[in-house]
């Protein structure tokens, strides 16, 4: 068993959920750039499934392929042959000619040239093996009395709780700033105050603290059984799928 400690003093606490709901110049302008990174990143465009990429089937944003048939040495630029650096700026004309209006982020595949456009280009398929692999470091699913509550106001006014584990103890870490408003759909919704209020539920056999006790909690964790581990997997591939699209 190992035993955690939760003490909601040493979790961020954000402005003043009590407060009148008052808009700054500063959340403004986090909102703004939370919008530029969303755009900058959202593609519309279905991707392959693991075997229609693993078949060879090209980009459907662009129709150029992900893995190109002549191979590509990603060195730097400096150690370029004459060959090496006129194939390398054609595509990086090619790229300019046909993506230099979308202002969004660049991808590629190792070993290939071809560069894909974040805005028009939905990025490959995560593989079995590298699913299996996150699946092994995000660990378990999570249960409810690993969860933190928080009390979030967000950029739109509305107030919404969200859950995250309990050790993420700062906003950029559990939500990285901003999150889907569920009220209104605004997304991203910059997040503009914010407190930690309590667990799910209570650990397993923790006894109710005092009236004048801190709101300090114990959590033992335990062994996952197969079912839950299948379960996270799931999860983890719906979760996969929405940091994607975010």
């Amino acid at each position: 068993m190992v035993e955690v400690m939760v003490d909601l003093t040493e979790y961020e606490r954000r402005g003043d959920l009590n407060a009148p709901f008052e808009l700054t110049k500063k959340h403004e302008r986090a909102q703004t750039e939370s919008e530029r990174i969303r755009e900058a990143v959202r593609c519309n465009v279905a991707r392959l499934t693991w075997e229609e990429y693993s078949a060879g089937e090209p980009c459907p944003g662009c129709g150029l392929p992900y893995r190109d048939e002549e191979p590509w040495d990603s060195k730097g630029t400096m150690y370029f042959t004459e060959e090496e650096r006129a194939r390398y700026d054609a595509e990086q004309v090619r790229f300019k000619e046909k993506h230099g209006d979308c202002h969004a982020m660049r991808h590629s595949i190792e070993g290939s040239l071809t560069t894909h456009c974040g805005k028009c280009c939905p990025p490959p398929p995560l593989s079995p093996r590298q699913i299996e692999k996150i699946g092994r470091i995000l660990g378990p699913p999570k249960q409810s009395h690993e969860l933190m509550r928080w009390r979030l106001r967000l950029y739109c006014g509305h107030m919404v709780e969200k859950q995250a584990h309990y050790t993420h103890k700062t906003l950029h870490s559990a939500f990285t700033v901003s999150t889907p408003c569920p009220e209104c759909g605004l997304d991203p919704a910059t997040i503009v105050d914010a407190e930690a209020i309590g667990l799910v539920e209570e650990p397993p056999g923790a006894a109710k603290p005092a009236r004048d006790a801190s709101p300090r909690r114990t959590i033992r964790a335990r062994k996952p059984t197969r079912a839950e581990l299948g379960a996270k997997v799931r999860e983890l591939e719906a979760e996969i799928e929405r940091l994607r699209r975010s």
